[in-house]
């Protein structure tokens, strides 16, 4: 046999060596100085399924072992050798002379639990590793652990980096929840990595000034969003309590809560940082919370945007809440993952149709409130149609559905609201303003009304009174033919006539006006009646209204006077006075001409020692004698004119024929025609007498 040459053993013995040295792994200055993280997952790790103490030792031989593409293992992507729940990670590497012994730390993502080891010491155990789930104790760190995993390389020399880590439960159930792509409960939201382990390296002062203050930053945004928000459900839900008018403002606080749920369930799981199974149980209840916040959304848009909630709200939220639970309890069914897709691809497609229907019939501040809420919308979108495979821009989904944009939108439509809720409120102050006014215009009406009502019973007590003071039947002489008319107008204005006959046959008529209205002047008739009553059998006619001057005088009536005719006829002799009335008309039937008969004398309650005059007229037959109040003459028409004493008279002259009661008619008539639809303005008092 052929005796080899020295060199070659030599060759042979350190070609273990040689080879480790060439997978070596080598961390330059140039990489860490950038401030981020050298990922370390992808470096061609060594992989084994099985747990010994011995692969921690850098002198063990590992080429027998499969090299991975990365560590963050998935159950679409397992090793070759598969995974027991328990396994071996090693990998050679070198760090240039610029960054030796400079501390370095480890930034660790896991699904269960890890020790890590380096050149065969173990720097640090993340959780307790353990084969069944009784015995491991689960720990993600989701980036740097703390303490950090602070450790010095020493330059020009290989290391080994060794990782024993576990994940029992995916052993004994890789879906907890079930094994439903449509829900992406494990590849999605654990990026992968779900029986492996994401590990990278980097500068132990970058990352303290960097991961940490980055993460307080990011619980102090959920903190203030959940306290924002949550604040701001309260108060939408308080005032739709106190309003239910307001029904926006009851699914916008409960959208707004829905959103804290979130938060809070974010600040949860960073500070606890839990383990695969706590981690599906908790986006199971985060996809609960969305598609409740979605439900939410839609009912604010119905109610905003003035559609109403009608009963197909109802049966969409039912049917949405349903299917989106399904494949939760039924994780094998791949019919649940295209319903849930297309029903909540439809959900949004009405979300949009509403907000396109309030801009298109221009909606007040449509634009203002659905601008926003179709941003929001993108997010949701793009979840659904990855789902149907369809891949938008991540960056730009990122930015328009991302947090800030979501609070700024959530901000504009509790803004919106507060100030529907103050347009509401100042509506309600201007309408109460307007119901204090009509409740004071009402009032006052209601006083002026009761006012008038006082003054028209008033007059209305007046009139039963003046009327009261007439006499009831008319006298009977066989030489005379008497007629009387009265006519009250709207306002009383105390006209009055009387009759009175004597034992010797002697007739003593009365005709006044009292000046004034309402129950004054009828106090001042009245009055005159019951001094009439009195004096009428005096034959003194001066006497008569001196008599009546002076009592009237001393009733000190303010201002009231009386204006009376008095005339007394016996047989053929008329005697006749006047206290300020108009002149009395007397019709010769021997010349047919009417006399007027005339005295400008002062009414009756001016002054206590006037001296009245009388005139004395012989009578024949067909003579007519008419007393009259100024009622009839002074008649006004709806132009406004007067009817005057010469038409009144003429009238007379042609029909002084006709009998009293007559002529009493026809002068009343007259007077009427004249006035025509214009209101009386003033009572019209006539007494004819006519000589038979």
């Amino acid at each position: 046999m052929h005796k080899q040459p020295r060199w070659f053993w030599l060759v042979l013995w350190l070609w273990p060596l040689a080879a480790h040295a060439q997978d070596a792994f080598t961390l330059t200055a140039a990489s860490l100085q950038t401030g981020q993280a050298v990922e370390l997952d992808t470096l061609g790790w060594k992989y084994s399924p099985n747990d010994d103490p011995r692969f921690a030792d850098p002198q063990f031989d590992d080429r027998a072992w499969e090299t991975i593409s990365t560590t963050a293992l998935n159950l679409d992507h397992l090793p070759q050798s598969r995974w027991q729940g328990i396994g071996w990670f090693r990998l050679r590497l070198r760090v240039d002379e610029t960054i030796a012994k400079q501390p370095l730390c480890l930034l660790l993502e896991q699904w269960g639990a890890s020790e890590i080891w380096l050149d065969g010491r173990l720097l640090q155990s993340v959780g307790k590793v353990g084969v069944t789930t009784a015995t491991e104790v689960e720990s993600n760190p989701r980036g740097i652990t703390w303490p950090p995993l602070s450790f010095v390389l020493e330059g020009g020399q290989e290391h080994l980096l060794a990782i024993r880590h576990s994940c029992a439960v995916l052993q004994a159930n890789p879906y907890p929840l079930g094994r439903v792509k449509a829900m992406s409960s494990s590849e999605m939201y654990v990026h992968g990595r779900d029986a492996g382990i994401h590990i990278a390296l980097m500068l132990t002062a970058t990352a303290i000034s960097t991961r940490e203050p980055a993460m307080i930053a990011s619980l102090t945004f959920i903190v203030g969003i959940v306290a924002l928000f949550g604040g701001l459900g309260l108060l939408h839900l308080c005032l739709f309590a106190f309003y239910p008018r307001q029904q926006a403002s009851l699914w916008f606080g409960l959208l707004a809560l829905s959103f804290t749920l979130t938060q809070i369930g974010n600040y949860i799981r960073v500070l606890t940082r839990p383990g695969l199974v706590a981690t599906q149980v908790f986006y199971f209840n985060l996809f609960l919370a969305a598609t409740l916040g979605l439900i939410f959304l839609l009912g604010f848009l119905y109610t905003v945007f003035g559609e109403g909630i009608k009963k197909k709200f109802w049966v969409i939220a039912l049917v949405v809440v349903v299917i989106r639970l399904g494949p939760f309890f039924f994780p094998d069914a791949r019919f649940f993952y295209w319903v849930t897709t297309i029903i909540l691809l439809g959900l949004i497609l009405e979300m949009f149709r509403v907000i396109a229907s309030a801009i298109r019939r221009k909606v007040p501040e449509a634009w203002y409130v659905g601008a926003p809420l179709l941003l929001i919308l993108i997010f949701p979108l793009n979840d659904v149609l990855m789902n149907l495979g369809v891949n938008l821009n991540q960056a730009v989904v990122n930015y328009l559905g991302g947090g800030m944009i979501t609070v700024l939108a959530l901000i504009t439509i509790s803004v919106f609201l507060a100030r529907q809720f103050a347009r509401t409120s100042f509506d309600l102050e201007a309408q109460l303003i307007q119901v204090k006014q009509l409740s004071a215009a009402a009032l006052e009406h209601e006083k002026v009304k009761a006012e008038h009502d006082r003054k028209t019973k008033e007059l209305e007590d007046a009139r039963q009174l003046q009327l009261s003071m007439l006499p009831k039947k008319l006298p009977q002489l066989p030489h005379l033919d008497i007629a009387a008319y009265m006519k009250t107008a709207s306002e009383v204005g105390g006209d009055y006539y009387d009759f009175h006959l004597g034992e010797d046959g002697t007739l003593t008529i009365a005709v006044g006006d009292a000046t004034g209205h309402g129950l004054k002047a009828g106090t001042m008739v009245a009055s005159v009646k019951s001094l009439f009553v009195s004096l009428a059998d005096h034959p003194d006619i001066p006497l008569i209204l001196t008599r009546l001057s002076q009592t009237l005088k001393q009733m000190n009536l303010r201002g009231l006077f009386m204006a009376l005719t008095i005339a007394k006829i016996k047989e053929e002799r008329l005697t006749i006075s006047l206290a300020g009335m108009p002149p009395v008309w007397l019709y010769r039937a021997a010349t047919q001409q009417v006399e007027d008969i005339a005295l400008q004398q002062l009414p009756l309650g001016g002054v206590t020692k006037y001296v009245y005059q009388q005139r004395e007229y012989e009578l024949a037959a067909g003579d007519v004698i008419v007393l009259l109040s100024d009622g009839l003459p002074e008649r006004f028409n709806p132009a406004g004119a007067l009817l005057e004493d010469e038409a009144a008279k003429q009238w007379l002259t042609e029909h002084a024929q006709l009998p009293a009661h007559a002529l009493l008619e026809g002068l009343a008539k007259l007077g009427d025609d004249w006035g025509g639809a214009r209101p009386q303005d003033d009572d019209v008092t006539l007494v004819v007498l006519k000589i038979k």
